[in-house]
């Protein structure tokens, strides 16, 4: 089986993101809920204009502006004391909405107060947003225009609700604007809005810390037991303090990886005992094959012989692959890797090295030089050249192993690596021997956790790639 296609990382990956998500999202909807009823529930607030201070105003905004160069007339608008509680425009054009002169419910005593005090060739449009009548609210959530200082009474005018829109037409064609300007946020809603802000900065940073305390165990299981399936030390089951379910999960992992290398230790020691037992057989043969009298059949018996003995011994090295007789340790791959390339160019083989200078890892290193030694000698027995490059990604390591020589057939692409198969068919002696060389190469990768593919080359030759984990 093929090593699964590694995917970028995301944000949302990790238990302890997934945990703080849901936590942050869930606290900011019950925080908008909560807001969404204290605004529905909350008083409507009226403001409400002293009617004879509102006139007088309109009167004293209008003769101010149409008296002064069209030029001066809104940095006057702008500069006036009333602008703090109205909203004051001048227009060049205007055209006053059909709509709202047929609806003038409630405004005809406000219009005629302000046409009184104006010149006849003066126009006043005056519209309310919502008839008057249908606005109520209790006392306290009336906001009275301008304070409280002045004399409310039906004497001085009465009030106007702040939902009226006054518009004047000048004798040039202008128009100036006036409407009442809404208070701004109160301070209550302010420290309401900082207090809103400030729970969900608390509650959000509450939540992830949870959710990573919570994680954290995890997080510490899953890096025990990549290094556990990279066949190295790990102590899954000594996590005292966290939770119940991880501390079971922990000592299921410790027993199953247990079991799994007692079973390859009773494979290689039932292998190895095997081996030592052909031995004896085969060395009384080869003394009764000295004996034969005819050269050739003496020459092919002991070649047979010799075919047997290497057939035991590549069986007992691809039973104990990653040579479970050495403890785990660190070591320099890339060192490892010119060491073997240096060996062979010194017997004056092709081969050519590519690669950092020096890469630390934890492993086996004896297991891991026969291996990359397997893929080397396989290249340059069918290609007759190697070369072999040392890549780190993002979470794995790559050796590359190319040749030149024929290829592998696609559909054989994964045969190859069964015990005892060989595509070469003459079986012969200077190419190969039992078949064991990438079973042997695949075993030692997997027990680090890794594993090995092989592909052909666009043009000629082959590609054989060892993949490695990176563990911490």
């Amino acid at each position: 089986m093929s090593p699964v296609a590694p995917r970028a990382k995301r944000w949302l990956d990790g238990i302890a993101a997934r945990i703080a998500a849901i936590s942050i999202v869930g606290l900011v909807l019950a925080q908008l809920v909560a807001v969404g009823i204290a605004l529905l529930l909350r008083p409507s607030e009226l403001e409400v204009f002293q009617a004879r201070w509102l006139v007088e105003t309109v009167v004293e905004l209008t003769a101010d502006t149409f008296t002064r160069p069209p030029r001066e007339r809104e940095a006057a608008l702008r500069a006036r004391p009333s602008s703090e509680f109205l909203i004051t425009e001048w227009r060049r054009d205007y055209a006053y909405p059909e709509e709202l002169r047929l609806r003038r419910t409630g405004s005809g005593r406000l219009l005629r107060a302000i046409l009184e005090r104006l010149p006849p060739n003066f126009r006043v449009e005056v519209d309310f947003a919502f008839p008057p009548g249908g606005l109520a609210a209790p006392e306290r959530h009336i906001r009275r225009v301008p304070p409280d200082d002045l004399v409310w009474s039906e004497s001085a005018g009465g009030a106007v609700p702040g939902t009226f829109s006054i518009a004047v037409r000048g004798p040039d064609g202008s128009w100036l604007l006036v409407r009442p300007r809404r208070s701004d946020i109160g301070v209550g809603w302010i420290v309401f809005g900082a207090w809103l802000a400030g729970a969900a900065l608390v509650g959000a940073f509450a939540a992830w810390w949870a959710a990573h305390r919570l994680a954290r165990p995890l997080e510490a299981l899953a890096g025990e037991a990549a290094r556990a399936g990279a066949g190295l030390e790990a102590q899954v089951n000594a996590m005292a303090d966290a939770p119940n379910e991880v501390r079971t999960i922990g000592s299921a992992l410790a027993r199953m990886r247990g079991q799994l290398v007692r079973h390859v230790e009773d494979r290689t020691r039932l292998l190895a005992a095997i081996s030592h037992d052909l031995r004896t057989p085969l060395t009384r043969l080869r003394l009764r094959a000295e004996g034969i009298g005819e050269e050739s059949e003496k020459l092919k018996a002991l070649s047979d012989l010799e075919e047997m003995e290497r057939m035991i011994a590549e069986t007992l090295e691809f039973a104990r692959a990653d040579a479970l007789e050495a403890k785990p340790e660190r070591f320099d791959l890339a060192a490892l890797v010119e060491t073997i390339v240096d060996e062979r160019v010194d017997l004056g083989r092709k081969v050519a090295y590519a690669g950092p200078a020096s890469l630390v890892i934890e492993g086996r290193a004896g297991a891991m030089k026969r291996a990359i030694a397997n893929l080397v000698e396989n290249a340059l027995a069918y290609g007759g050249n190697a070369d072999v490059h040392l890549a780190e990604r993002d979470d794995t390591i790559e050796i590359s192993v190319t040749d030149e020589g024929p290829g592998i057939p696609p559909d054989q692409l994964e045969e190859v690596f069964r015990p005892f198969v060989r595509l070469e068919t003459s079986r012969s002696r200077e190419t190969g021997g039992a078949g064991l060389g990438l079973s042997v190469v695949r075993d030692i990768a997997r027990a680090h956790g890794g594993d090995v593919i092989l592909r052909n080359r666009p043009l000629r030759g082959l590609e054989a790639i060892l993949i490695l984990p990176r563990i911490a």
